[in-house]
This record gives C-alpha cells, sequence and structure tokens, in this order.
C-alpha cells in the first residue's frame, strides 16, 4: 500500500485532481456514492479489524482510516517517518526511542482524550496477545516514563522502529474502552469480536457496520482533531475486479483498488483516473540450495544462466505501466535498494555457457507456483508460463506444477520445492524487513540455506547492521547486491499499484503511504 523514492523525493506524493471531472451517477449513498458517500471496492482479504490482529491489505485500509499511530510517514515519504501523535527521538546506539505526545487534543471516537496510558496498553496488547503483527515489537520492553513520555527499549540496535510504528496495525486503541470489554495485554484477549463492530481509534472515521463477506461501513468521528472529511460516510465493498470495472465506468463506485493494467485502460476518462503508484511487492523467481531436494537448482552457474535467460522486459510489458525492474528483491523506493540499471540483463549466449559449467543436460525441473494468485495485476500462471518459454529459448526446461495458493505456500515453506515463484510484501519500509532472505532467515531457510552457507554475506550483513543514518543505504544497497549476484533468488518485476478514482472526486491523496485517502477526498 505504500512507497518512495531513494532520493527522499516523492515521486507519487499528492495527486490533485482539479480539471473539471463529470459527475458521478450514483442513484442512492451506498449505491453510488452520491451526496456525502463515498464507494469503494476490492476483493476483500479481510479477517478482522482489531488493529493488533489484522494483517491483511483490506483491514490495514480499513484501519489507516479509524486509528492514528505514534509516528506517521508525510505526503508519503517512506524514507522519513516523522511525528505523528507523537514526537520521537532515537539515542545514538538506536537501542531506545523516546516518545513524547504531542497531539494533546487527539480524542477517541466517542470523546476520550488519547493518553500515554492508551499508547502503553496498545503497543502491550499487540505484543501479548501474539496476533500476526505481534513481531512488529518483538524485543522491545514498552516503559511509561510519565503522561507525556513513553519509552521503547530494545535489547539490540532497532533503527526500523521509526519505520514500523506508522504501521496500522499498531494503531492507538482507547484502553478503558477495550479492557471493559475483554480487552488484555495477554493470550486471554477477547476484545476482538468488539473491536470488529465498535472501532476504538481517534482516526477521522469509526465503524458504522461490519461485515467480513460484504462490506464495511465507516462514518466521520466527530471529535477527530484534523480537518473534517468532505465524505462523512465510507461504504467498503467486496467485489470482482470485473464488477469494479463495470461500477467505476457507471459511476456506482468512485475508488476500486484491483483493476489489472489492461483493465484500467478501458475506463473512459470522462468516468474516472487512474493513479498508478509503485507496489511495495516483489515478483522473484527462488532456487532451492539443496542439492538432494533443487537438483540443477542448487548450482550457481545454473541458477545464473535462468538469471541470464530471462527477458526482463517483456516482464515489464506483462506487469504494464508503471512496473520496474528490479537489481534485489528491495522495493525501489526504500533505503537499501539496489540500483535498477545494476539489475540482471538477458544474455542467452551467456546463459549457455553457464549451463555447460553447471553440467546441465535439459532435464525438467519442477517449477512451482500459485495458480490463483494475481499480485497488483501480475497473474502468476500467466508469469510461469511466460517464464518456462523465455527459459526453453536457452534449452532449460521447467516443467510447471501449479497449485491453488494455500497449498503452494506450505509446499514452498516445506522447504521442499526446487524452484518456483515467490512474492513478497513489504511489513514496513526498511531494508531491514528483507533480512529474512539472508542465509539463516526465516525465508532462506526456506531454500536450505542455512546461516553458515556465504560467509561473505554474513559479513555484508553485519556491516549493514551497523551502519548508521545515511550509510545504512550503500551498506545494505551492497548486501542485496552481492544476494542478487548468488542467484538464490532471482528478482523479476516490481508491479504497479493501480488505484481507479471515479470522475465524481475531483480532488484526493494517493501516495506511496496511502493507496487512497478517504478523509482527504473532495
Amino acid at each position: 500500500m505504500r512507497r518512495l523514492t531513494r532520493s527522499f523525493v516523492a515521486i507519487c506524493s499528492t495527486i490533485a485532481l482539479t480539471a473539471g471531472l463529470a459527475a458521478c451517477s450514483g442513484s442512492s449513498d451506498e449505491a453510488g456514492g452520491s451526496g456525502d458517500t463515498i464507494v469503494a471496492e476490492t476483493a476483500f482479504n479481510l479477517k478482522t479489524i482489531d488493529p493488533h490482529r489484522q494483517f491483511e491489505f483490506t483491514g490495514s485500509t480499513i484501519d489507516n482510516a479509524v486509528y492514528q499511530t505514534a509516528l506517521e510517514f508525510e505526503d508519503g515519504d517512506l524514507t522519513k517517518p516523522t511525528d505523528g501523535l507523537c514526537s520521537f527521538e532515537m539515542s545514538d546506539d538506536d537501542k531506545e526511542m523516546t516518545l513524547t505526545l504531542k497531539q494533546k487534543d487527539a480524542k477517541f471516537s466517542n470523546g476520550d482524550p488519547v493518553t500515554v496510558d492508551d499508547i502503553v496498553f496498545s503497543f502491550e496488547r499487540l505484543q501479548g496477545i501474539k496476533g500476526n503483527p505481534s513481531f512488529f515489537l518483538d524485543g522491545v520492553t514498552v516503559k511509561k516514563v510519565d503522561d507525556e513520555t513513553v519509552k521503547l527499549i530494545s535489547k539490540d540496535p532497532n533503527p526500523a522502529l521509526p519505520y514500523i510504528l506508522p504501521n496500522a496495525s499498531i494503531g492507538i486503541v482507547n484502553s478503558k474502552v477495550v479492557k471493559e470489554n475483554e480487552g488484555t495485554t495477554d493470550e486471554n484477549d477477547g476484545a476482538e469480536q468488539f473491536l470488529n463492530e465498535n472501532s476504538q481509534g481517534s482516526g477521522p472515521y469509526k465503524v458504522e457496520k461490519y461485515d467480513a463477506d460484504s462490506q464495511v461501513v465507516l462514518t466521520a468521528n466527530e471529535h477527530y482533531n484534523g480537518p473534517e472529511p468532505k465524505y462523512k460516510r465510507v461504504v467498503l465493498r467486496n467485489v470482482s475486479a470485473e464488477t469494479q470495472l463495470t461500477d467505476i465506468q457507471s459511476g456506482q463506485a468512485q475508488v476500486a483498488y484491483d483493476l489489472n493494467s489492461d483493465q484500467a485502460k478501458q475506463i473512459d476518462e470522462s468516468m474516472g483516473k487512474i493513479s498508478s503508484l509503485p507496489s511495495t511487492r516483489s515478483l522473484y523467481i527462488f532456487n532451492n540450495t539443496d542439492e538432494k531436494i533443487g537438483g540443477p537448482a542448487a548450482d550457481p552457474n545454473f541458477r545464473k544462466a535462468v538469471m541470464a535467460a530471462i527477458d526482463y522486459d517483456k516482464l515489464i510489458d506483462l506487469a504494464g505501466e508503471g512496473s520496474q525492474r528490479m537489481a534485489s528483491l528491495v522495493p525501489n523506493e526504500f533505503v537499501g535498494a539496489v540500483p535498477k540499471d545494476e539489475a540482471p540483463e538477458r544474455d542467452l549466449a551467456e546463459a549457455k555457457k553457464l549451463l555447460k559449467k553447471a553440467g546441465y543436460d535439459g532435464e525438467k525441473i519442477p517449477f512451482h507456483y500459485s495458480s490463483d494468485q494475481a499480485v497488483n495485476g501480475v497473474d502468476l500462471a500467466q508469469l510461469a508460463e511466460t517464464l518456462q518459454a523465455q527459459l526453453k529459448e536457452a534449452n532449460i526446461n521447467l516443467d510447471l506444477k501449479p497449485a491453488p495458493s494455500s497449498t503452494q505456500l506450505d509446499g514452498f515453506r516445506s522447504a521442499k520445492q526446487p524452484m518456483g515463484i515467490g512474492t513478497w510484501g513489504a511489513d514496513f519500509p526498511d531494508p531491514t524487513n528483507y533480512n529474512v532472505f539472508i542465509p539463516g532467515g526465516s525465508v532462506a531457510e526456506r531454500v536450505n540455506w542455512g546461516k553458515d552457507a556465504d560467509p561473505e554475506l554474513t559479513k555484508l550483513a553485519a556491516e549493514a547492521a551497523k551502519a548508521k543514518d545515511d550509510k545504512r543505504d550503500s551498506a545494505y544497497a551492497k548486501l542485496y547486491k552481492a544476494t542478487t549476484d548468488t542467484g538464490v533468488w532471482i528478482p523479476l518485476v516490481q508491479p504497479v499499484d493501480t488505484v481507479a478514482v471515479g470522475s465524481g472526486i475531483t480532488k484526493f491523496v494517493s501516495n506511496a503511504d496511502t493507496s487512497f485517502d478517504f478523509a482527504k477526498a473532495e
């Protein structure tokens, strides 16, 4: 849902449309978004909107509108965390963060003021209930200093913490009300259902209706301390991409999140506008390093041959306008990204030389992928077939092994797949989020790449961890360039995040941090 350039210049920041767009033609509030209601549509990926448990796109989209966070990313610049409810200061050794309550006029939707006690409770609940996003504050001790100050103390240097706190999963809840409704800071917590139906945030909206299968309705929080939203009501509906296209075209919806590049091209300019943002998703090929499982894929020369056999320009065409080459798995807008001009290039002659060195004789290699998954409009089945055809030109034979997403994910996690397509979406915009791909990391273990497998990478990782301030960018870029050079992970493409906005919306904010800001739409 978010991103920006490594040169610290916002490339997406605020998009304000002021041209004379045609009025929308909705016939009722919920059907067409007329009046003070805005209708947004997406194919739901929604399990809960309890901020400390949700870890899916739809839940995050809703919680971004409902909960304020201690820190924020201003104007979508993911390289510079800024003050939110609190101001912050990091210690010189990056082990201690001091948060000072700044927005003393912030109020929850029932009118209660936001206090340091609410911030402490929210952090400790995130940690204690052990939901999917609990790992954000692993190894962090939360300490209230006084009624204006909180300290977050890490055992090890934690320079990523300012980049983590803006996440919607760390939204600040009304501790008094949540405690009254079975909320705790341990695994006995029973407030999830209450929070699904009765949000307890201080953001611009609150939950009016929650139905995880069909729609979620938000209404304006009258106690919000920011600018009053023009649209007092938001209806987020669960519909397919095909329906989203029809509804944007007809004026029945004002925001569509899931259109692929071909569908986006079909929107008549008089009925909608496309906002294309760099996605934080990475698409890559994984190669198992265990010879007994990976077979040829375990050979570095074979992996490099695969890397040289791919026609990356055609993958860009497949992913659509706005997609980008990648020189590592780190998105181009993050600190630590490897410059795009260092991305692998196609060289079939080189690929064939490397295959000869690897002793590859054309045997079929099982190639696994999710057959029912699309990432920002990139259909993984189509991508797998494209790669199979491209690699065939170098005499590399992939034996396609499609499977439903859940089955494929289990197979990948078992570390028993020789090759396949992987995807990664950033949990937070910091290069440390990609340490899982370094030997010994949790994802690296899925290709049997143990911690002692590559001493040079281990050394570079240690150097990157010690780098501070501006030196972090180059240190992590060096680490991830060296990682790409091993061929264990072959970066394919950084897709594009497309948001379609109906012509009834004349001004909106769509940037690297927020795909579409309901509260700022006009």
